[in-house]
């Protein structure tokens, strides 16, 4: 039986946790437990955040409060 391990990091842990409503529709960028940067173009969030921090961060676009997501079991 084949099982994969989850690898979760800090920023994982803090998107997963957080309450990101305030960026609906937008790119941001994580490092460690923070948003430092947001904002609708993400190769300019990835820079920002790079900028600050020195750091590379990981990113997400936060969906807006109508998407629906929907995960399909295909036979």
């Amino acid at each position: 039986m084949f099982r994969s391990k989850m690898v979760k990091s800090k920023e994982f842990e803090f998107y997963v946790k957080a309450d990101l409503r305030r960026y609906e529709g937008k790119y941001i960028a994580i490092v460690e437990d923070k948003v430092v940067a947001s904002g609708n173009n993400a190769k300019e969030v990835f820079e920002e955040a790079k900028k600050k921090t020195g750091k590379i961060p990981t990113m997400a676009k936060i969906p807006r409060e109508e998407t629906l997501i929907l995960t399909l079991k295909w036979k």
